[in-house]
C-alpha cells in the first residue's frame, strides 16, 4: 500500500489517496477520496489500475471498511475515520497541519447552503447570516476587491460576479465559489420580493452557463425541499418565470434543459401520457376481433390452390421471426431490461400510426367563472349559470362537448390567515409560489392540515373547533355541487391561488391600472401606482396569478386541444405557457378596448412592455375592433422595434414575429346568442310584461310623441353614465318642449364599490340623477319623471321586457370593447331607434358594415360625450324621428346582428384557417411562387412527421395547409390538366411549362394519410397502405402482390444491420423539378419508422448535392434516423456537428469543375437553353461532379434539342479538358453528368465507392450482418455490387423499375453471387407499402439473446 497526501481546492480541504498496486482487470479507475471540513469531492481521482469489486480494508480505531465498489466515489467526513487513516500514513508536519484543521473544523462546524438546521433555526437563512457566509467564502478564495462601504445589495451583486468567475474557471476554489452562489440563491428564494434584483443579477451573470449551474444546484435545492419541507423549487420556478416575463427571456426553459424531469413532473406529463395510452389500449382490445395486422395484405383468396395456401402459411410464420433486442430499436430497450419479470419470449404488436384517440377539446380559461355560487339558508350550495358577457360569448362553444374544460377562479383561494402554522409564521419559508410537490401535485403537510377553501362571499375569519369541521363539510359539499355540475355540462375546474395575491391582482392592478389604461381613462388609474415599489409588488402578484392559471391550463390540456384565454386579467399566460410547453396551441381574446396612451408605456414600463411581449406569445390574438388592433400594432412598432410585421389583405390578418415566436392578430366583433333572446322576446308572458312596464313608466295616457329611452350597463366609469346624465340635464334645457314626453330609464348595476375610484364616481352620478328629477317637472303630466335611476340588476325576462317596451336604446360608453347591450336591444326590438357613441366597439362594427354612411344613417351617433349640446342633439334627433323611419333603420340593424351572431364569432376565431400556421390559398403565377409554396409545404410536412413520430396529435391547420396548397396548384393549372405555365425572369418566351401531376398526387396522399392518422381506428396503418393501391397502373391486385413480395423479403431478413438506398425514383417518384421534390409526410413517417424498427444503420445515398437545393432541403425526416451521402456518397452528413467528405479530390480538379460549371451557367442564360434551368434537377453543382437535366420525367423536351444540348455541353468540357484526362461524361435518360475521374484509378467515383468511404470512416464491418440495398437506376447498381462482394449471403435488395433490361442486370448480378434475396416493384409507393407493412408485424423478442 502506497499512501500519499495531496492538497485540493482550498487551504482547509485535503484528500488522502491510496494507490492499489495489485493490477486487476482493465476497468476505469476508481477514486477513493476522504474529505475534511464537510466538503465533498465531486471530481474523480484515480485509484490505482482498477479494483473492480475487490475487497479493500483499512483499520481505523477498530472500524473496518470493506468492499470498495468499482466506479463509485467513497467519501468520508468523519474526523474519527480521518484520524485513524492519517495514523496509517507517513507522519510529517503536513499531516500535523491536517490534524489541526480537523480539530478546528469540529469546533466550528459550517452548515451548507439549503442545509440549515431548520429545527434549531426556524427563521432559516437571513440577510445577516448570508452576508457572513459570503464574506467567509470570499476570504477563502482570498478575494479583497469588494468595497466594504457598499450596501448589502451591491455587496451581494459584486460577490456574484466574483463567484461566477471563479466557479467557471474550474480551479481549486471553484467549489467554494459554487457554495457562495448557493448561499446567495437561497437568500433570493427565501425572500424573493426583497432580493429580486440580486436574483436577476445572478441569472444575467450566469449567462450561457446557467444550464451547467442548474445541473449542479437542482439536486441540492430538491433535497432541501424533501428534507426540511421547504418550497425552494416552487420559488425558483416562479422567480425564473418572473424574470422571463419582465425581460422577454426563456430562462425557465434552461432550467428544464438542465433537468427535464422538473418539467415533466410539474406538468404531469407521465400521468397524461398514461391516460392516453390506457385509452388507446382499451380501443385496441375493443377491436381485437378484427383481422390481425400482419394478414392485411396477404389474405388468401378462395380460388387459390392448396400449395399457395401452404406457402402463405410459411410466410406468415416468417413474419413472426424473432428479433434480437440488441439490434432492435431503442423503444424496446427502454421499456424492458434484463431484470424485468417477463416471459423469455414475449410477443409485441407493433401497432399503427400514432393516433390521437382523444379528440380535440376547447380549454377555456378566464378569471371569472361561468357560474354563480350561492349558499342557501339550509347551508347547501347552489350553483347557477352566469349571465355575464363572457358567458354569453363562450358558453355556446363550450356546451357543444362535455369534454371541454373551463378553468376559472371560483373564489376558492388559499387564505394565509387560516393556514399558517406557528412554525410557518416564524418565517420557515416565505410562500410566494404555488404549493406543489415534485410530482406537480398540491403539497400537503401535517401542519397545514387546517387549510380550507374559502368562497369570498362567505368568508368568516373566526371559527371555533366545531366551526372548522363544519367549514370542511361545507367545502366538501361545494365540491360535490361542482362534480354534479360537471356531469351534466362541460368540466368546470377551479383555479386556486393565494387569496392575498388574488385580491391585489384583481381588485388592484387589473382594475386599478390595466382597466382604466386600456380604456384611455388615465384619470381613473389608482394613485398608489405612482409608487414604483407598490407597482412592482402588485405586478408580481399579477404574474403569480397568471403563472398559476397557466400551470393549471397546461396540466389540464393535451397537445391536440385549443386553449382559449380571455381578457386583460390573463395577458401573460401565453408567454408562461410557451416556456412550460411550447407544443400547445394557445389563443387569446381581448374583450375590452386596447387604447392606452404613451404615458402607460413610459410611466408604468415595468408592466406595459411585458404585456406587449406577452400578447405576442399567443399563437392567435383576437381584438374586438380594427381600432384596437391598429393601436396594438402601432405600439408594437414603437416599443418592440425588432418585431417583423406582415399584413395579409385577403384574410385581414396581421402576423407579428418577435423573439422567435409568431402571432396572428385578427378582428372578431363579439356578438350574442340570438336565439336565446328571441325565444324570450316571443314569449307571450314577456310581451305582456313589457306592456305593463311601459304603462308603469310612461303612464296610462302618455303623449303620442313621447319616448321611453332605455340605457342599461354596469355602474362603471367607462360606460359614460356621468356624461349621459349631464347631457340629459342639458337636453330639457335645450329642448324644453320635450318635458313631460321623454323618460330616461337608466339601470346601472352597482359593482366594485370597494374601489375608491368607483365609489366616488357612483356617488357623483347619483347626485346628478337626483338633481335632474328635482329640476324638471311637468304641470301637464304631474306623475312624469324625467329620469328613473336604478342600481339593481334585472332578470333576463325583465331585461327583454324592457327592451320590448323602449322606443330608443341609449348606449354611450366612453370606451367599450364591443358592448353587447346594443345587440340585445335590436335583436329583441327591431322597431327601436338607437343612439350610440363612437366609443362602443359595436358602432365601429356598424360603420365598417356600411350602416352609417353619407347615404343612410341607421342610428344617431355621439362623437364627443363631453359636448352636452352634441349629445343632446343626438337624443333629440332620435326622439323626433318618425316611427316608420325608426322602424326601417331598426330592421336593418336587426338583420345585420342576426347574420353575425355568437356562433359566427366563435367559429371564426376558432377556425385555424386564419392562423399564420396555415398556408393560405395563393395565386401561383411565377416559378418563384411555385418554389416558395413547395418549401412551405416542406416545413409543414416536417412538422407532421415529427409529431407523428413523437406521438403528438396532429393539429387541424396541417391538413388545411396541404389542402390549400393543392388547391392553389390546381387553380394555376390549365383547365382539366396538370400542366402549369409559370413566369420565370420576365423575358419573352421564357415561361416555364411544368407537369405537376406527381406533386398533386402526393398532396392527395398526404391529406389521406392525415385522415387515417387522425382516425381512432387502431389499424389505420393497414388502411392507409391499402389506400396506396391506386398508385399502381395495373390495379389493386397487382399492387397487393408486389407489396407482399417486398414484405416477405423483409420478414425473411427480419432485421437489417445496414440499409443503403437511393432517394429519387426509389423512395419517391420523380418530380417535375428538384426544387419541388419535397418528400411527402407519409413517406417520411414510413421511412423513419422502418429505420426505427427494422434497421440499425440507415443511409440515403444520392447523386444530388447536400444543400443549396439539395437532399437536405427537400427531406422531411427528422435528424437521427438516416445518414445522408450526397454527390454519389462523396459528401456525408451525419448530424450538424458530424460531416465528412472524400479527400482524394485535388484543389486543381475542383477548380476545373468550377470553371466548367460557370461556362454552362452562362450558356443557360441564352433564351434557347433557359428551359433546362428548371426542368428535372436543373443545373446542379455537386462535390466532384456536375449534373444538368436534358429531359424531364414526362419527356416533353424534343429529342433534337436534347442532342443539341448534349453536344454543347461536350464542347464546353472539351475546351477545358481536351484530352479527357480529368473529366468523364455520362448520359442518362434524364441527365447529362460531368464527373471528375479519381486520381488513383482514372474511373469515376460511384455510390459503391461512397458506401466504402462511409464504412471506413465510421468503422463499420460490412462483412457482418444483413444489408438491404434499394435503388432504381444504373447508378445504384454499384451499391449492390459493393455489398455483394463483401457479404453476398446476407444482402437483400429491392429494385424499383419497370425496365426489363435493368431488372435482368440486377438479377444476374445477384445470381453471380449466389444470392436470391431480390424483389422488383413498379413504383416507390409499393416499396413504401412494404416498408410500412414490415414495421407493423408482430415482433417476438428472444430473451435469451437480450442483454
Amino acid at each position: 500500500m502506497k499512501p500519499y497526501i495531496d492538497e485540493c481546492y482550498t487551504s482547509r480541504r485535503y484528500a488522502i489517496f491510496f494507490e492499489e498496486l495489485i493490477p486487476i482487470q482493465c476497468v476505469p479507475p476508481v477514486k477513493y477520496c476522504i474529505s475534511i471540513d464537510g466538503y465533498t469531492h465531486s471530481h474523480p481521482y484515480n485509484f490505482g489500475k482498477g479494483c473492480a469489486n475487490q475487497l479493500f480494508s483499512i483499520e481505523c480505531d477498530k472500524i473496518s471498511y470493506n468492499r470498495l465498489q468499482s466506479q463509485t466515489s467513497q467519501m468520508y467526513n468523519d474526523d474519527k475515520i480521518m484520524k485513524g487513516i492519517l495514523r496509517c500514513c507517513t507522519s510529517d508536519l503536513f499531516i500535523k497541519k491536517i490534524m489541526e484543521e480537523i480539530e478546528i473544523s469540529n469546533k466550528t462546524p459550517t452548515e451548507k447552503p439549503f442545509q440549515k438546521n431548520k429545527k434549531k433555526d426556524l427563521g432559516g437563512l437571513n440577510e445577516e447570516s448570508a452576508l457572513n457566509d459570503v464574506k467567509r467564502l470570499l476570504s477563502i478564495i482570498k478575494e479583497k476587491k469588494i468595497d466594504s462601504n457598499m450596501s448589502n445589495e451591491e455587496f451581494f451583486i459584486n460577490s456574484l460576479s466574483i463567484f461566477v468567475s471563479v466557479w467557471r474557471s474550474k480551479g481549486k476554489d471553484s467549489e467554494v465559489a459554487f457554495e457562495g452562489l448557493l448561499v446567495i440563491l437561497e437568500l433570493c428564494l427565501q425572500k424573493n420580493s426583497e432580493h429580486q434584483q440580486i436574483f436577476y443579477s445572478l441569472i444575467e451573470i450566469l449567462g450561457y452557463h446557467s444550464v451547467q449551474f442548474w445541473k449542479s444546484a437542482i439536486p441540492i435545492i430538491f433535497n432541501s425541499d424533501l428534507t426540511y419541507g421547504s418550497k425552494y423549487r416552487d420559488a425558483l420556478l416562479f422567480n425564473l418565470t418572473l424574470f422571463d416575463v419582465n425581460f422577454g427571456k426563456s430562462k425557465l426553459k434552461e432550467l428544464f434543459a438542465a433537468d427535464p424531469y422538473i418539467q415533466k413532473s410539474l406538468l404531469g406529463v407521465h400521468a397524461k401520457r398514461f391516460s392516453e395510452q390506457y385509452h388507446s389500449l382499451q380501443r385496441r382490445r375493443s377491436k381485437s376481433s378484427l383481422i390481425p395486422s400482419e394478414d392485411s395484405l396477404s389474405e388468401v383468396s378462395e380460388d387459390e390452390t392448396e400449395t399457395t395456401v401452404k406457402n402463405n402459411k410459411e410466410k406468415q410464420t416468417r413474419r413472426r421471426r424473432s428479433i434480437n433486442i440488441n439490434s432492435s430499436t431503442e423503444s424496446l430497450d427502454k421499456h424492458y431490461d434484463s431484470n424485468d419479470d417477463v416471459n423469455v419470449n414475449t410477443t409485441f404488436s407493433a401497432g399503427g400510426i400514432t393516433s390521437q384517440y382523444l379528440k380535440k377539446r376547447v380549454i377555456n380559461v378566464s378569471n371569472a367563472p361561468p357560474v354563480s355560487l350561492k349558499k342557501e339558508k339550509t347551508g347547501e350550495w347552489e350553483i347557477k349559470q352566469g349571465s355575464g358577457g363572457l358567458v354569453s360569448c363562450v358558453d355556446p362553444v363550450m356546451s357543444k362537448d362535455h369534454e371541454n374544460v373551463w378553468l376559472a377562479n371560483l373564489g376558492m383561494n388559499i387564505n394565509k390567515k387560516n393556514n399558517q402554522s406557528e412554525s410557518y409564521k416564524k418565517g420557515l419559508v416565505v410562500d410566494n409560489a404555488p404549493t406543489t410537490n415534485t410530482l406537480g401535485l398540491p403539497l400537503i403537510r401535517q401542519q397545514l392540515a387546517d387549510v380550507l377553501f374559502h368562497v369570498l362571499a362567505d368568508d368568516e375569519e373566526v371559527e371555533d373547533a366545531c366551526g372548522k369541521g363544519k367549514g370542511m363539510k361545507d367545502d366538501l359539499s361545494l365540491l360535490g355541487v361542482l362534480n354534479n355540475y360537471n356531469k351534466e355540462n362541460y368540466k368546470l375546474n377551479p383555479v386556486i391561488v393565494q387569496e392575498d395575491d388574488y385580491n391585489v391582482y384583481y381588485g388592484g392592478i387589473s382594475n386599478g391600472l390595466i382597466w382604466p389604461a386600456f380604456h384611455n381613462l388615465e384619470e381613473y388609474i389608482v394613485k398608489i401606482y405612482d409608487d414604483p415599489l407598490i407597482l412592482n409588488e402588485h405586478w408580481c402578484a399579477y404574474v403569480r396569478v397568471n403563472y398559476q392559471f397557466a400551470l393549471d391550463a397546461v396540466r389540464n390540456s393535451r397537445p391536440q386541444d385549443f386553449i382559449w384565454i380571455h381578457d386583460y386579467h390573463l395577458m401573460l399566460t401565453g408567454l408562461i405557457m410557451q416556456n412550460l410547453d411550447p407544443n400547445l396551441d394557445v389563443g387569446f381574446f381581448l374583450h375590452i378596448p386596447f387604447q392606452p396612451t404613451d404615458d402607460f408605456f413610459i410611466k408604468y414600463k415595468v408592466c406595459s412592455l411585458p404585456v406587449l411581449r406577452g400578447l405576442l406569445k399567443f399563437s392567435k390574438v383576437g381584438f374586438q375592433t380594427h381600432r384596437d388592433r391598429t393601436s396594438f400594432i402601432n405600439y408594437v412598432k414603437k416599443y418592440l422595434s425588432s418585431a417583423q410585421i406582415l399584413f395579409d389583405i385577403k384574410t385581414d390578418t396581421y402576423t407579428v414575429t418577435h423573439e422567435g415566436t409568431t402571432a396572428s392578430l385578427g378582428v372578431f366583433p363579439v356578438s350574442i346568442k340570438n336565439e336565446d333572446f328571441l325565444k324570450i322576446a316571443n314569449n307571450p308572458e314577456v310581451k305582456e310584461k313589457s306592456i305593463e312596464k311601459r304603462k308603469l313608466i310612461m303612464g296610462e295616457n302618455p303623449p303620442e310623441d313621447g319616448n321611453l329611452i332605455f340605457s342599461v350597463e354596469r355602474f362603471d366609469y367607462t360606460k359614460g353614465i356621468k356624461e349621459k346624465l349631464n347631457a340629459w340635464m342639458n337636453y330639457f334645457k335645450k329642448y324644453p318642449e320635450r318635458i313631460g314626453k321623454d323618460v330616461l330609464l337608466q339601470v346601472a348595476v352597482t359593482n366594485r364599490r370597494s374601489v375608491d375610484t368607483y365609489r366616488k364616481y357612483q356617488d357623483e352620478c347619483l347626485e346628478i340623477a337626483e338633481l335632474i328629477n328635482l329640476t324638471y317637472k311637468s304641470d301637464k303630466y304631474p306623475n312624469w319623471k324625467p329620469l328613473i335611476f336604478s342600481t339593481d340588476g334585472l332578470s333576463r325576462d325583465e331585461l327583454v321586457a324592457t327592451y320590448l317596451a323602449m322606443d330608443i336604446g341609449l348606449v354611450t360608453p366612453k370606451k367599450d370593447g364591443m358592448n353587447l347591450v346594443v345587440k340585445e336591444m335590436l335583436v329583441c326590438n327591431q322597431n327601436a331607434g338607437l343612439v350610440i357613441s363612437t366609443g362602443a366597439g359595436s358602432e365601429i362594427q356598424f360603420t365598417n358594415a356600411g350602416l352609417y354612411s353619407d347615404e343612410e344613417k341607421t342610428y344617431k351617433r355621439v362623437v364627443n360625450l363631453f359636448d352636452v349640446d352634441e349629445f343632446a342633439d343626438a337624443i333629440y334627433s332620435a326622439a323626433i324621428e318618425s316611427k316608420e323611419t325608426r322602424s326601417k333603420h331598426g330592421k336593418k340593424l336587426n338583420e345585420f346582428i342576426l347574420a353575425n351572431d355568437i356562433e359566427r364569432w366563435s367559429t371564426s376565431f376558432l377556425d385555424p384557417a386564419w392562423s399564420h400556421q396555415v398556408i393560405k390559398l395563393t395565386d401561383i403565377k411565377t416559378l418563384d411562387d411555385f418554389y416558395k409554396l413547395m418549401m412551405r409545404t416542406r416545413d409543414i410536412r416536417r412538422q407532421i412527421v415529427e409529431r407523428v413520430l413523437k406521438g403528438i396529435p396532429i393539429s387541424d391547420h396541417f391538413s388545411i395547409s396541404l389542402i390549400n396548397a393543392k388547391e392553389s396548384l390546381l387553380h394555376a393549372c390549365k383547365p382539366g390538366t396538370s400542366q402549369i405555365i409559370l413566369q420565370t425572369d420576365g423575358q419573352e418566351n421564357t415561361n416555364a411549362q411544368l407537369d405537376i401531376a406527381i406533386e398533386i398526387k402526393e398532396f392527395e396522399r398526404d391529406i389521406s394519410f392525415l385522415e387515417f392518422a387522425l382516425s381512432d381506428d387502431v389499424y389505420n396503418v393497414e388502411l392507409f397502405i391499402d389506400s396506396l393501391k391506386s398508385s399502381h397502373t395495373k390495379g389493386s391486385e397487382q399492387f397487393r402482390q408486389e407489396v407482399v413480395s417486398v414484405a416477405d423479403l423483409f420478414y425473411d431478413a427480419d432485421h437489417f444491420e445496414y440499409f443503403f438506398t437511393d432517394r429519387d425514383g426509389t423512395l419517391k417518384s420523380y418530380s417535375c423539378t428538384y426544387q419541388a421534390s419535397v418528400q411527402p409526410a407519409y413517406s417520411g413517417v414510413i421511412q423513419a419508422q422502418f429505420a426505427r424498427r427494422c434497421a440499425q444503420t440507415c443511409c440515403i445515398v444520392t447523386t444530388s448535392p447536400m444543400l443549396q437545393i439539395g437532399v437536405l432541403d427537400v427531406s422531411t425526416i427528422p435528424e437521427g434516423y438516416y445518414y445522408f451521402g450526397a454527390s454519389v456518397g462523396r459528401d456525408w452528413y451525419l448530424d450538424p456537428s458530424n460531416k465528412f467528405r472524400d479527400t482524394t479530390i485535388s484543389p486543381d480538379d475542383l477548380h476545373l469543375l468550377d470553371i466548367i460549371f460557370e461556362d454552362i451557367n452562362q450558356m443557360l442564360l441564352e433564351t434557347k437553353w433557359r428551359r433546362f434551368t428548371w426542368i428535372g434537377s436543373g443545373l446542379q453543382k455537386h462535390y466532384g461532379h456536375i449534373t444538368l437535366a436534358h429531359q424531364d420525367v414526362y419527356h416533353t423536351v424534343e429529342n433534337e434539342q436534347v442532342i443539341l444540348l448534349d453536344k454543347e455541353i461536350k464542347n464546353i468540357v472539351k475546351k477545358h479538358d481536351s484530352t479527357g484526362e480529368h473529366i468523364m461524361i455520362k448520359l442518362t435518360d434524364t441527365d447529362i453528368k460531368i464527373f471528375l475521374k479519381t486520381s488513383s484509378t482514372g474511373k469515376i467515383f460511384t455510390k459503391g465507392d461512397g458506401i466504402t468511404l462511409f464504412a471506413k470512416k465510421m468503422g463499420f464491418d460490412l462483412t457482418k450482418g444483413r444489408i438491404l440495398v434499394c435503388g432504381d437506376s444504373e447508378s445504384d447498381i454499384s451499391m449492390l455490387e459493393t455489398c455483394l462482394k463483401l457479404n453476398s449471403e446476407n444482402v437483400y435488395t429491392v429494385w424499383v423499375s419497370t425496365n426489363n433490361e435493368l431488372k435482368e442486370k440486377v438479377s444476374q448480378l445477384c445470381k453471380q453471387y449466389n444470392n436470391n434475396n431480390c424483389a422488383f416493384v413498379s413504383c416507390p409507393e409499393i416499396l413504401l407499402g412494404g416498408m410500412a407493412q414490415a414495421t407493423i408485424r408482430e415482433i417476438n423478442i428472444n430473451r435469451s439473446n437480450a442483454h
